[in-house]
């Protein structure tokens, strides 16, 4: 591998890990933010359409010129991004609703075990495309097992 191409991938590393820092900041934030919102009487699926009403708009902001470009994404990539869209609002209105029901330290925990049932669903429905090694896997039932702990404690 050249020196070049070598740099250009670990750029594409840094930003990844950037971006995914940020996506967990962000999570975190809104989740207490919304926390606080149902707390105060507001309804959960409300609070999930403004979240995602927002992040959608703040979206499309950030893509307008790419989306006026002639670089529209394939007919197939429509209906992916679409399912996208449905299951991200029902996990964010299902979370919302468990927060009106459930104290945040007991429901973020929860939901912080996506990293399980990415995993499984790698396994199940994307065999071929993703590869798990035995590390990856260990780290999977570390996050299961921190998050059994945690739902314990509480």
């Amino acid at each position: 591998m050249s020196a070049m191409a070598a740099s250009a991938d670990t750029r594409r590393i840094t930003i990844g890990l950037v971006f995914a820092v940020l996506a967990m900041l962000s999570f975190v934030t809104g989740g207490l933010l919304a926390n606080h919102l149902v707390d105060g009487g507001y309804s959960p699926v409300v609070v999930a359409f403004y979240e995602a009403l927002f992040g959608l708009t703040f979206t499309l902001a950030i893509r307008l010129r790419a989306l006026r470009s002639d670089r529209a994404p394939v007919r197939s990539g429509w209906g992916w991004m679409l399912a996208a869209g449905v299951l991200f609002a029902l996990a964010t209105g299902s979370f919302y609703t468990s927060l009106d029901r459930l104290d945040y330290s007991v429901a973020a925990p929860i939901v912080g075990a996506v990293p399980l049932a990415s995993y499984l669903f790698v396994l199940i429905v994307l065999r071929g495309y993703e590869r798990l090694t035995p590390r990856v896997v260990f780290g999977a039932a570390l996050v299961v097992a921190g998050v059994g702990l945690i739902g314990v404690a509480n």
